[in-house]
């Protein structure tokens, strides 16, 4: 059995009666401050504070309009868990494994230069990567080694025949365990699920609407979270009425379960979404985008905080306007150093020969 990591409330109390008493003796200053301990963080930094510390065992719902990254957000907040050392399990229902590495080379070699080099599309483009200069090529290789480092703990599963429907995960999660528990034992995973309404019935002969089935695999998702070590990061769509305002818990489509079942809700649009004045088309043709996050729903603290974030879009790249999300300056100079420190050789997978990287 997973020993379950803490949620929020000591562990202890259980599903038997106990007295106010005894209850009140769990929430003791060191009981407390270990509860703090063990919350994992986002990589931004506000972020963490709003979430009582960071994340820890639970249903965490992000959901926003298409286009406006939530999906390049949730993979950022995956490999900033994977560089802590925290296993990541990423169910990309709609990316494949190469998109999903392409964006995280161009936001590694953004984070390290602080410059646009290249744009993901580029890299699986075989006419543009030819076309590639040498510091080009010397920019990716080691924006690869770093996610190499970085992103050693993250597992990226792509849609196909064995991913379909919430089976398949809670399937993939239990061949996980057994096949790495010499690495991470009972350690708490993340299980990030892109998207929701894009999952399939368990039962694909079952007649149902969308709201069912939605509903059906929240409920699933619950369970896992509630019998596993886990943390769920699900994405998802919102209703069309949340195109022109800011997201609400009603926005959530096709579902009345997210409501009720997640532990978080985190909504995400565009700074002054709710303004008269507001122009979309002014605020997209911003570099870098600016964005927030609304705390919809916090099941064990304050709900509706804002969080400001800054988007470059082109850079696959978020992070809060005072510069938290970053990769920490000093994390940064020890990259730097290490990717100066020996030449690197190559095969690699976007259309180029093996190569000696400049020292």
């Amino acid at each position: 059995m997973v020993a379950k990591m803490e949620t929020g409330l000591p562990q202890g109390l259980g599903n038997a009666g106990k007295s106010l008493r005894e209850c009140a003796a769990l929430f003791s200053r060191e009981r407390i401050q270990s509860i703090a301990s063990q919350r994992i963080s986002t990589g931004f930094p506000v972020l963490d504070r709003s979430l009582n510390g960071g994340l820890s065992n639970g249903l965490y719902v992000l959901g926003a309009v298409p286009g406006l990254g939530k999906s390049t957000l949730a993979l950022q907040i995956a490999y900033n868990l994977s560089s802590q050392g925290i296993p990541v399990l990423y169910f990309a229902l709609e990316m494949s494994r190469a998109w999903i590495t392409a964006k995280s080379i161009c936001r590694a070699d953004f984070a390290l230069h602080r410059q646009t080099g290249f744009q993901a599309a580029d890299l699986l483009d075989s006419r543009k990567a030819e076309s590639f200069s040498e510091a080009q090529w010397d920019r990716i290789n080691q924006a690869r080694e770093v996610i190499e480092q970085e992103g050693r703990h993250l597992y990226l599963y792509e849609q196909g025949p064995s991913l379909s429907h919430i089976g398949h995960i809670q399937e993939h999660i239990r061949a996980f365990r057994e096949a790495h528990r010499q690495d991470y034992g009972d350690r708490p995973i993340m299980v990030v699920v892109d998207y929701l309404q894009i999952l399939a019935p368990r039962d694909t002969l079952l007649k149902a609407t969308d709201k069912q089935i939605v509903d059906d695999n929240v409920r699933e998702l619950c369970n896992m979270r509630d019998q596993q070590n886990v943390i769920i990061l699900l994405i998802s769509a919102l209703n069309r009425g949340s195109y022109d305002r800011g997201p609400t818990l009603s926005s959530f489509k096709e579902s009345g379960s997210i409501e009720y079942s997640a532990d978080v809700i985190l909504g995400m649009q565009y700074q002054g979404n709710d303004d008269a004045k507001f122009s979309q088309e002014a605020a997209k043709a911003q570099n870098p985008r600016q964005l927030e996050l609304t705390l919809l729903k916090m099941r064990y603290g304050q709900d509706g905080i804002r969080i400001p974030l800054l988007f470059y879009s082109e850079n696959s790249y978020f992070q809060q306007p005072d510069g938290g999300g970053q990769t920490p300056q000093v994390r940064l100079q020890e990259l730097r150093k290490m990717l100066g420190a020996y030449p690197v050789q190559y095969h690699d997978g976007f259309h180029r020969k093996a190569r000696r990287r400049k020292g």
